[in-house]
């Protein structure tokens, strides 16, 4: 194994060690499908959730993360997630381990911390590929892979539950690496569209993100980069022949978890925020900003900006562009906070891209002894942000932030509180028990 490859593999290993450090699972009721159907489907062979459903009244309502479609209970969300899982989950469910919810939220974490450790390796491939390019050393990729791992969501978001997050992460990560070898190469193309067509499949609102890689792909490599767009169609015609078969939507599941956002979230329809009031609040809310919970992110953020201005291009271009393109597609959602969670959940999917943005700006961050300070310092606040995120949330359902005094999804200006914010909450509230749950 050659060097870049042993590297790779260490931090891998070092974070998938690292994201489980806490011994449970966190997610909340939207990865339940996630976390039965690879079960399911190794031990049945099912992809519907018909035997947790059997006994259902049928004139009950059904939880938002179900749908009964024809004959059958539909997950409402994609099934890409669950599908990735089954390496996770074959050995153990096919040696005899039964369908207990502590047996199916410890594999979902298995699932879940692994497939994000694998973007942490694929990061670092990406950033030493660009570090070469632009002639700044390895210790760039070690410092952009160690913020991606250890000083933003992808740690306390990303890698503790079975969204669709973690899968997004290594399918953009595997892209920009791939766009970034020599070449490159057919094979690398192929990946890029494949990996892309993973990221959307995983999370449909990566699709803008997507249509950026596969439109640099082709201008940067002419037909060649046919293939890059090929790949990723063919994998996005794969997902709509199903939502069509399945829910007579190219939406998907989708299609009707939208309708009920009134209910569930107080608001009156899924994209009709303010993309204004949504960007500041994804970026900058006390309860759920991106450089509130990673300020060392602001580093890698002003990086691309300073490469766009100077009208560089290359792949960093299209990164900067594609963490652009994810954060602006979040922004008009109605529920930017994405409901009951840890900090700016929906920005995790963008990270991959935006943490390359260190890269080009490493040699002034070390030169200069007061940016490099407060480097370290944004840094160190990320980092223990995360290790608040990993070992203290949730809180009790009695004290917890998204809960009380007030329902988070319904009491809007709590998100703006600097007084209580979620953070604050969470550290006052004190640790969680580590332990799997018993229940989902």
């Amino acid at each position: 194994m050659c060097h870049p490859a042993r590297v790779a593999a260490a931090l891998a290993l070092a974070s998938f060690v690292l994201y489980n450090a806490n011994v449970r699972e966190i997610s909340s009721q939207d990865t339940i499908p996630n976390r039965v159907l690879p079960y399911e489907l190794i031990r049945h062979g099912r992809l519907d959730l018909d035997r947790l459903f059997r006994d259902w009244p049928t004139t009950a309502p059904l939880p938002f993360w179900i749908q009964h479609v024809g004959a059958h209970y539909r997950s409402s969300y994609p099934l890409a997630p669950a599908l990735l899982a089954i390496p996770v989950y074959a050995p153990p469910v096919l040696l005899g381990a039964g369908d207990s919810w502590v047996v199916l939220n410890a594999l979902s974490k298995l699932a879940s911390s692994l497939l994000t450790a694998l973007s942490v390796a694929f990061v670092y491939l990406a950033a030493r590929d660009l570090s070469r390019r632009e002639g700044v050393g390895e210790s760039a990729a070690l410092v952009t892979a160690a913020v991606y791992a250890l000083a933003t969501p992808t740690w306390a978001v990303a890698s503790q539950g079975l969204w669709g997050h973690a899968p997004a992460q290594l399918g953009l990560a595997v892209c920009l690496w791939a766009l970034l070898r020599p070449g490159p190469s057919r094979a690398g193309l192929l990946l890029a569209g494949l990996a892309a067509g993973v990221m959307v499949a995983s999370r449909p609102s990566a699709g803008l993100v997507a249509m950026v890689i596969a439109g640099y792909a082709v201008l940067s490599c002419g037909r060649a980069g046919l293939l890059c767009g090929g790949a990723l169609g063919a994998v996005l015609a794969i997902v709509a022949a199903h939502n069509l078969a399945v829910f007579g939507s190219l939406q998907g599941g989708y299609s009707e978890l939208h309708r009920t956002h009134a209910e569930h979230h107080g608001v009156a329809s899924a994209w009709g925020g303010s993309i204004g009031a949504g960007l500041a609040g994804v970026l900058v809310s006390p309860s759920r900003g991106l450089f509130i919970y990673a300020p060392v992110l602001l580093f890698p953020a002003a990086g691309l900006a300073a490469w766009l201005v100077r009208r560089r291009g290359g792949v960093l271009m299209c990164a900067a562009l594609a963490a652009a393109v994810g954060i602006a597609t979040i922004a008009p959602f109605s529920v930017w906070w994405g409901g009951h969670s840890f900090g700016p959940r929906l920005l995790a999917d963008v990270l991959p891209a935006m943490v390359l943005g260190l890269v080009p700006i490493w040699p002034m961050i070390r030169r200069r002894a007061l940016v490099r300070g407060l480097f370290a310092l944004a840094f160190a606040v990320s980092v223990l942000v995360e290790v608040v995120g990993a070992f203290y949330f949730p809180s009790p359902r009695a004290v917890d932030w998204d809960t009380s005094p007030q329902d988070v999804d319904f009491a809007h200006e709590r998100l703006w509180d600097w007084r209580d914010s979620q953070l604050l909450r969470l550290v006052r509230n004190g640790p969680a028990r580590p332990g799997f749950r018993t229940a989902p």
